[in-house]
């Protein structure tokens, strides 16, 4: 029977992938004339609806506590607006692969928020996959032969440190019992109103689809949007806010994946060692929670207080006969 533990570890994995698809349908539809607002107005509307949609389906409960509420909705504006906003506007001036570099500073804040905040510890292995995952993402960054623009890198670094607090945010307690569908639905919602209310604040609100940048924006709603928050907000809730941000890491490399298998990129020896290093970051982490005392198993007992309980088992037993050879000879 698969554990708690190696499920969420499956998710989060899936969730990295699915997210990692995310540059590639924003770019291709940032070539049918969208812009940063209306793709995300698109997307987190077309997100909602399928989502409420499953839910009705499925009959799932959409009622939440007031506390819940104020928790889904700052996770809302900080995690999923501004984070992707900032995210979707450092692509304007750098590449998708800087930007995703760049973004992955949010490992770092998370395990420190965590240890902070969670009392999560911050073991051996933990920096050793921090070490890992971060020289495979620099080195995918480094050597691209384009211009720095600073104002993308900083939106880039601002997209990663607003994404740490989404992630702590979601792990706290009071979302800790809640359906994650329960909890998508209403952070797609509140996203889909906030892009509506800052489209018709600048009105600036583009609803004229062309068949191809419908069909990228379907796929950004319903892979790097719907299934990868839910699988996320499950995963999470199984093995903790760091190991979910190390685990994320795997997320550059479905990009060159991507590069290679569709647009016939060639493998480099950089990317391959970036692989390398941010998989062996990913298998860390996995190894790390195979460990007994978190993968639920007894913890392994010294054999001198083995051998001290079983003498002391022992002496007990013998004080017992004694005590009845004692009252049978009383009654004789």
């Amino acid at each position: 029977m698969i554990s708690s533990t190696t499920k969420g570890t499956i998710m989060i994995l899936l969730s990295a992938i699915f997210f990692g698809l995310m540059p590639f349908f924003a770019l291709k539809t940032y070539a049918e004339g969208f812009d940063v607002n209306n793709l995300l107005l698109s997307r987190y509307t077309f997100a909602f609806i399928l989502i409420g949609l499953f839910c009705l389906y499925k009959r799932i409960k959409l009622r939440i506590s007031r506390k819940q509420f104020l928790h889904l909705l700052m996770a809302a504006l900080v995690g999923t607006m501004m984070t992707t906003y900032t995210l979707f506007k450092s692509y304007q001036y750098i590449s998708s692969g800087l930007a995703s570099t760049l973004h992955f500073v949010y490992p770092i804040i998370t395990l420190a928020l965590a240890s902070i905040l969670f009392k999560e510890r911050f073991t051996i292995q933990k920096l050793l996959a921090l070490l890992l995952s971060f020289a495979g993402i620099a080195i995918l960054a480094v050597d691209t032969g384009e211009d720095l623009n600073m104002l993308g890198i900083l939106w880039a670094l601002a997209s990663g440190v607003l994404y740490a607090f989404y992630i702590i945010s979601m792990a706290h307690p009071v979302l800790k019992n809640l359906n994650s569908f329960t909890a998508t639905f209403w952070i797609f919602g509140f996203t889909a109103l906030l892009f509506l209310a800052q489209g018709l604040a600048t009105n600036n609100i583009n609803l004229h689809f062309t068949p191809k940048a419908l069909f990228y924006t379907l796929n950004l709603s319903v892979w790097s949007s719907f299934a990868a928050v839910v699988l996320f907000f499950n995963g999470l809730k199984r093995i903790g806010p760091g190991n979910a941000s190390l685990l994320s890491t795997l997320e550059p490399l479905t990009g060159v994946l991507v590069g290679v298998l569709v647009f016939q990129e060639t493998l480099d020896t950089k990317s391959l060692v970036a692989i390398f290093l941010i998989l062996g970051s990913v298998f860390t982490v996995i190894q790390h929670k195979r460990q007994p005392a978190e993968a639920g198993q007894a913890p392994s007992i010294p054999w001198w207080k083995m051998a001290l309980t079983k003498l002391k088992r022992h002496q007990r037993l013998a004080y017992v006969l004694v005590l009845l050879r004692g009252s049978k000879r009383r009654r004789l």
